[in-house]
């Protein structure tokens, strides 16, 4: 037989012909968006991750009325899957399961044959991914870490297709989007949830298609969103301070850094910086945020946090917050969600609640430090799921709230996830985690590195990955033009969470700053003017270039009367 698939509303149509050949059809378009595809099930097993099994279409046959059920196996017919593809209401719903002789750690779906103009990833800020993509070329994305949201569009001139999931559930995903002559190849992987123990794997996604623009899909996507993961507008969030509501600018001043004998700025030569800017732009929408302020740099002695010697120690900061509110100024301090230091005091304490991932391999942050790609472990990775920890760091930030008048907390790492294989549940447990600083603290204002949909309902400020959009991570000098910035990650969060520039963004002297500043202000961050070094110019033409953004940033609006 030869299945024949429409959606529900009728648009949609997928085919599969006797050379097991795929055709992805929208009702009243001549040219098909999927064309000749071959569709392929990769599995692997936790126990034994490289060697995969590869399950081919063996067979078709009808399911109910107006469905299809797809039979793959391997070669051996020991792994086996079979998809149950039906129409709905947003196109083609593709139910699939897994079956191996051992337990299955990931299942991986694949369709080639995909023709259109880019690939619109929700991934590191957003990006597009141009058909000029070169062939043999693979990129891949986590969910939720670097894959924020759990949609794909491939834009064609007048619609496109899309692939689109609607879980809630905590678990990793995986997209792939490869190029090969002339179409692209997508592939959307699930993984079991951590200790793995079941032979059986199940997933579901949707396969559609639409006419018009790119926002069609990705509307649908976030109304969904915000009704699955209950989250609430900005002008009606309670977790928005109402000064932050008029902040249009972020003024970065880098403190300590391991990499330098002395401080970039002391807390005076701060205080400096900050009479110098209130005659550039207004301090009540200026947020002034201090990486480096505490200890020895970024993550020394963490969760410490405690003001760093070399930059004036608790007198000299007090006196920084003390000048900064005077003039108008909110200040946010820069911390880490789950680091730990080895050396710290309590770390023995803690070191059962590191994060273990599947595999039973402790994680951490690492730097290679002595040249031989291998990182050296800088930092243990606690679960922030567990209690403890959110009891411990929940402490601290609040007696550094109370003692120097913070207005603000940035957490590093809140876009991390790991499919732990012990302890609480990684993702689910990032969003209690945040919520319980919120809870101890509130007024004050959290932000975070990157966001997703899993904490998206904590976090309603966020640092934007923009600049991966273009390059590689943290990178600009790899970047390349069939990849771009795109603000379809802005699209979708933006009702919930206000954007701004990341903290390694560039100085206006760098020869990147233009085509950084081009990417965040295509994706909508609030610019963000970085001074790493006391003797960096304040006042420059980008500088003010970037004034002039900030003052077109519109105001969250209030709170509708009911």
């Amino acid at each position: 037989m030869t299945p024949n698939v429409r959606s529900a509303c009728g648009r949609t149509r997928l085919s599969i012909d006797a050379g097991s050949r795929v055709t992805i059809q929208r009702e009243g378009r001549e040219q098909p968006y999927c064309r000749d595809g071959q569709m392929k099930i990769l599995v692997r097993s936790h126990l034994d991750p490289s060697e995969p099994a590869y399950l081919a279409l063996v067979r078709t046959s009808r399911h109910a009325s107006d469905g299809a059920r797809l039979f793959f196996s391997d070669s051996s017919q020991r792994f086996k899957a079979v998809l149950t593809v039906a129409p709905s209401e947003e196109g083609v719903l593709v139910e699939c399961e897994v079956r191996a002789p051992s337990p299955v750690w990931i299942a991986e779906w694949s369709i080639s044959g995909i023709h259109c103009n880019e690939m619109l990833v929700p991934a590191l800020g957003g990006q597009a991914l141009s058909a000029s993509m070169p062939p043999g070329t693979i990129l891949s994305f986590k969910y939720p870490f670097w894959w924020s949201a759990q949609l794909v569009v491939a834009r064609s001139a007048k619609g496109g297709l899309f692939l689109e999931a609607r879980e809630t559930d905590p678990r990793l995903k995986l997209l792939r989007v490869g190029k090969a002559e002339g179409d692209f190849t997508l592939t959307y992987g699930v993984e079991a949830q951590a200790p793995i123990r079941e032979n059986v794997l199940r997933a579901a996604w949707i396969l559609g298609t639409y006419d018009g623009d790119w926002k069609v899909p990705a509307e649908r996507h976030r109304i969904w969103m915000e009704q699955a993961f209950r989250l609430k507008r900005l002008e009606e969030n309670e977790l928005v301070p109402e000064w932050f509501k008029h902040v249009t600018m972020v003024l970065e001043l880098w403190g300590m850094r391991k990499d330098r004998p002395r401080p970039h700025h002391t807390f005076a030569e701060m205080e400096k910086r900050l009479t110098a800017w209130s005659a550039l732009y207004d301090p009540a929408r200026t947020l002034v945020y201090l990486p480096g302020f505490a200890e020895h740099g970024i993550d020394s002695h963490a969760p410490d946090y405690e003001p760093g010697k070399e930059l004036g120690g608790a007198s000299g900061f007090r006196s920084l917050l003390r000048t900064a509110h005077r003039l108008g100024f909110r200040v946010m301090i820069h911390t880490n969600v789950l680091a730990m230091t080895f050396t710290h005091r309590r770390f023995h304490e803690f070191r059962r609640h590191q994060v273990v991932d599947v595999f039973g391999r402790p994680q951490s942050w690492g730097l290679d430090m002595d040249g031989d790609w291998l990182a050296e472990p800088y930092f243990a990775y606690i679960n922030p799921g567990v209690r403890a920890w959110g009891d411990l760091m929940a402490r601290t930030i609040c007696r550094l709230v109370k003692r120097f008048t913070i207005d603000a907390v940035f957490l590093d790492q809140t876009l991390l996830a790991f499919n732990t294989s012990r302890g609480p549940n990684f993702v689910a447990g990032m969003r209690t985690h945040i919520r319980r600083l919120q809870q101890a603290m509130p007024g004050i204002l959290f932000g975070g590195e990157g966001l997703h949909e899993q904490v998206a309902s904590a976090l309603p400020m966020a640092q934007l990955h923009g600049i991966d959009s273009i390059a590689e991570v943290h990178g600009l000098d790899s970047q390349v033009g069939w990849r771009s910035a795109h603000p379809i990650s802005t699209f979708l969060f933006s009702p919930y969470t206000r954007f701004t520039a990341h903290l390694l963004t560039r100085h206006p002297s760098d020869p990147h700053f233009a085509m950084q500043e081009e990417a965040y202000t295509r994706l909508g961050a609030l610019p963000a003017l970085c001074l790493y070094d006391a003797e960096q110019p304040m006042d420059t033409e980008g500088t003010r270039a970037m004034i002039a953004r900030a003052k077109g940033v519109q105001s969250i609006p209030e709170a509708p009367v009911n």
